[in-house]
């Protein structure tokens, strides 16, 4: 599969359980060939052209046709099925530049451009800025990332970083991330930068690329072994009660880790921003991701379904979230438990990039030792208090033991006063009460 065109959602992914087009086809505006002439769109199209003419001066317009005309070519080859019959090189061109010129449009607006938002909001009202932020990261609904750049370039005499800001607020909200480098490559169009900014482990080694083909080989060979440690998922209340804490790690997917110590066991888990639109971010990337080869492992798709096995009810949110790993907009942990629950992840419920994590996890639990102290602390160490009467509570019945022993031995008495233990328990007693 070529993996620098604009592909169609597979439809295996787009039909799998029961209809999901609405996931991805626009709702107000297209961006590219694929959508472009429905007339529920035609609204944001009129829209377009006032854009052009109001932000856009007219010398940029003339150098972006003659950058555009000379790669027109390499532009109609990124898309399927989009022939010179149903588009000629002019069209095609102005296509581009309608849609690069609004999506920078929609991305100042989202990162606070006053002036634009009360344009957009003259001629689209208050509640459409929202859904045309959806669309322009929608898998269908692409333009070339290389494209929006040159426009933007051509538009202000410095390039400043808006569509890595756009993508940064869109992912981490205010959070902001180091961006992945270009030296492989730039990204094929927005969605895609989106994608490696949650996959790409900035500031480490670049691993090796994990061959999933290879992987189903291993599977086969060791059954037995994969079989000792799934047989179940493990919330995250559950891992906490075994002794296990939780740590942020970084703003990477794939960056999960475990370490076991004596006492404990530690879990570090990636920091992500849930918002209204997660489940259809996250629908996107899956399906973005089915297109790919195994460059990134399907880091996404093993991502969320080892969040699924975690969170499983609000306790397990609240958890993280005291520990800073997820942060959202929404008003409750239970809606962030819904939204998790219903990122469609069609059938694939595999996350065997983190099958060596989840076989450390189940270690762990499986050591009686290590869980026993675990929860003997969780049970009686919760708080302050907690631990204060457990250890009352202790000391309590370690002085019983050893006034009873002294009074059935009374030769051994003279260790010990029978009044200081008289005195000792009931102080005891008293501080336990």
């Amino acid at each position: 599969m070529d993996v620098s065109r604009m592909h169609r959602v597979p439809k295996l992914v787009r039909f799998n359980k029961h209809n999901k087009e609405h996931y991805y086809t626009p709702k107000m505006v297209s961006f590219g060939p694929y959508y472009y002439g429905l007339p529920e769109l035609r609204m944001a199209e009129e829209l377009k052209r006032k854009v052009l003419r109001d932000f856009v001066p007219n010398g940029c317009k003339e150098l972006f046709y003659i950058r555009i005309n000379e790669v027109i070519d390499q532009i109609r080859n990124c898309y399927v099925g989009v022939s010179r019959d149903e588009y000629d090189d002019g069209a095609l061109a102005e296509m581009m530049l309608l849609d690069a010129s609004f999506a920078i449009y929609v991305m100042e607006i989202n990162l606070g451009d006053n002036q634009k938002f009360e344009h957009s909001r003259q001629h689209l009202g208050i509640t459409a800025t929202p859904f045309v932020s959806e669309d322009l990261i929608l898998f269908e609904n692409q333009i070339p990332f290389w494209v929006i750049k040159l426009l933007y370039r051509l538009m202000h005499a410095e390039e400043r970083p808006l569509i890595y800001d756009f993508l940064r607020f869109f992912a981490f909200k205010n959070i902001r991330p180091i961006i992945p480098g270009e030296d492989e490559g730039q990204p094929l169009h927005l969605l895609d930068a989106s994608y490696r900014l949650l996959v790409e482990d900035v500031g480490n080694a670049r691993e090796e690329p994990f061959n999933r083909y290879r992987w189903w080989q291993w599977r086969r060979e060791n059954q037995n072994q994969l079989g000792e440690y799934n047989r179940q998922s493990r919330s995250v209340t559950d891992l906490k009660a075994k002794g296990i804490h939780f740590k942020p790690s970084s703003y990477c997917l794939k960056n999960i880790k475990f370490k076991s110590c004596i006492l404990c066991g530690q879990l570090q888990l990636p920091i992500l921003f849930f918002h209204a639109n997660s489940k259809l971010i996250f629908t996107q990337l899956i399906a973005h991701e089915t297109t790919l080869e195994n460059e990134y492992n399907f880091t996404v798709l093993c991502y969320v379904n080892f969040m699924k096995s975690l969170i499983v009810k609000s306790e397990d949110v609240k958890e993280l979230r005291e520990k800073k790993i997820p942060f959202s907009d929404h008003d409750s942990d239970e809606q962030i438990v819904e939204a998790i629950k219903e990122i469609d992840t069609h059938g694939l419920e595999t996350d065997f990039i983190f099958d060596e994590i989840k076989k450390k996890i189940e270690k762990y639990c499986s050591s009686k030792k290590k869980t026993w102290i675990a929860e003997l602390f969780h049970t009686h160490c919760r708080s302050p208090w907690s631990f204060i009467a457990f250890l009352a509570a202790t000391l309590l019945l370690c002085l019983t033991f050893l006034q009873t022993y002294y009074t059935m031995n009374p030769r051994k008495q003279r260790c010990v006063p029978s009044s200081v233990l008289q005195v000792l328990v009931e102080m005891c007693f008293d501080s336990s009460k």
